[in-house]
């Protein structure tokens, strides 16, 4: 039987009307919602307690004495201390600014501090320090800090190993005395240099390097008859007092030694032998892999931390001066810093090396041509190329072209020398004078037929040419697209 319209708009009205019955599992839900609520404001409220500033009641200590720092520039987060970069770089004898080393740009997602000895550059939400002593023959150095830099009311901030590793300072927090007692290395230096005559040394060594050693608890020192050793804190002998020298790598853990006849080796930081005293130069050159160059009767080879033989000790140089590829405003900033030196009113400089390309080639040199091995030792490139890079070339007026409204179609070279590619992971090489390109397995991408390639930076933004049979190309646009090649890396 079909109701009638009317029974159904009645029947409507009763469903309507009829009482709701209680869903049980809609209950529930909102019991756990609330307990959930609950347990994220008690979380909250812990958070917040556990993070606070230093008491204004804590007293600060540098050097022995009480220091009037602001509690500001460190908090507490569960029983650690984070410090503000910025704010205390000049209690500890460094300056501090925004930005990168060596880049002139202010840049509020990065910090470095430097004094006369090293400069150590640190960057937001990354747990990276890169050291470098200022005007080194050197690459960076990356050291680790247990947490990554933070931002607190728009400054720096890094946790206490962190700044231990970039300002050479030691930081304890006693929470029961209410105090932070920072030590610097100078002063540290200068407590174990007083106590280590007492033991029957002249001193410690004061190399910067060597000093170092000492917040490691390792302490240089030499003896009467000028020879180097290494003790610990507590006197014991770890390295004898019988090199001519002893120079201490904080980035290794390790001390290169010398012996009365010039030969170096390396010693572990436990001084058990690990690189025995053969070689006229020795040198960190893949900490990861443990390889170092050396160089012995005027050769060079490299090997590995077993002193196996990677490359054979028979190149006249291995690595490639990096100096002339570095850019404009690195280049001021180290001529202000006096890295060029006059002789008879010849600028000379000190070659800066790099020793290995994209993880992956060492450039070796022997009788003035240049090829590649890999970090294992294979030989990936036949000795061939008259060099790595290109240099700029000064562009004549009679070669320059025009178009037809007489403005110059040629690119003015003024920032371009170009060594690598590194968006790509390509090295330039040269070789009949005409230039080419190599991946990261030394295969010849571009065969060197090229009359030129450089670079042009135009608002920030680098751009990569070639000038190839009196044309020029744009090779992201014109040749990487065509050879299917892809960025590793962004600019």
């Amino acid at each position: 039987m079909r109701l009638h319209a009317e029974d159904l708009k009645e029947d409507s009205k009763l469903r309507v009307n009829k009482p709701k019955e209680h869903n049980n599992s809609t209950i529930i839900g909102v019991i756990i919602a609330i307990i959930v609520t609950l347990l994220i404001i008690f979380i909250i409220i812990a958070v917040i307690q556990d993070i606070k500033p230093i008491d204004e009641t804590t007293k600060i200590y540098v050097d022995g004495k009480e220091a009037q720092i602001e509690t500001s520039i460190f908090f507490i987060e569960n029983n650690k201390v984070y410090v503000n970069v910025k704010g205390i770089a000049s209690y500890v004898g460094y300056e501090s600014h925004s930005g990168e080393y060596k880049i002139e740009a202010e840049d509020l997602n990065k910090v470095f501090v430097e004094n006369k000895q090293e400069t150590a550059s640190m960057f937001l939400n990354s747990t990276i320090i890169s050291k470098i002593e200022p005007n080194a023959n050197d690459e960076y150095k990356n050291y680790t800090m247990s947490e990554p830099a933070r931002d607190v009311n728009g400054e720096i901030y890094v946790i206490s190993d962190g700044i231990e590793i970039a300002c050479n300072i030691k930081l304890e927090y006693d929470s029961a005395k209410r105090n932070i007692n920072i030590k610097t290395l100078p002063y540290i230096f200068e407590l174990y240099n007083n106590a280590v005559q007492n033991l029957g040394f002249t001193g410690v060594s004061n190399e910067f390097e060597n000093q170092k050693a000492i917040l490691y608890d390792r302490i240089v020192v030499q003896n009467s008859d000028g020879r180097f050793g290494v003790i610990n804190g507590n006197g014991t002998e770890i390295i004898g007092t019988r090199y001519a020298n002893i120079k201490f790598d904080e980035y290794n853990k390790e001390f290169t030694i010398t012996n009365a006849y010039d030969k170096v080796g390396i010693d572990y930081i436990d001084g058990d032998t690990k690189i025995n005293v053969n070689y006229d130069e020795i040198k960190s050159i893949h900490k990861d892999k443990g390889l170092y160059l050396v160089k012995s009767n005027e050769k060079y080879g490299v090997i590995d931390r077993n002193e196996r033989i990677i490359i054979h000790i028979e190149y006249d140089d291995i690595g490639v001066d990096i100096y002339p590829y570095i850019t404009q405003a690195i280049r001021k900033t180290e001529d202000t810093n006096n890295n060029y030196k006059n002789d008879n009113d010849t600028q000379k400089k000190e070659i800066v090396k790099q020793y290995v390309f994209f993880d992956s080639l060492i450039a070796v040199k022997q009788n003035e041509l240049w090829g590649f091995f890999n970090l294992n030792g294979d030989k990936v490139s036949n000795i061939k190329y008259a060099d790595i890079g290109c240099k700029v070339k000064e562009i004549e007026e009679d070669d320059k072209k025009y178009n037809k409204d007489n403005k110059p179609t040629t690119p003015a070279k003024t920032t371009g020398n170009l060594l690598l590619i590194d968006e790509y992971e390509l090295i330039i090489v040269e070789q009949n004078e005409k230039f080419g390109l190599i991946d990261t397995s030394a295969k010849e991408l571009f065969r060197p037929e090229a009359e030129d390639m450089y670079s042009i930076t135009d608002a920030g933004v680098k751009s990569y040419y070639m000038l190839y049979n009196g044309r020029i190309y744009n090779l992201e646009k014109d040749i990487f697209n065509e050879l299917g090649l892809t960025k590793k890396t962004e600019k």
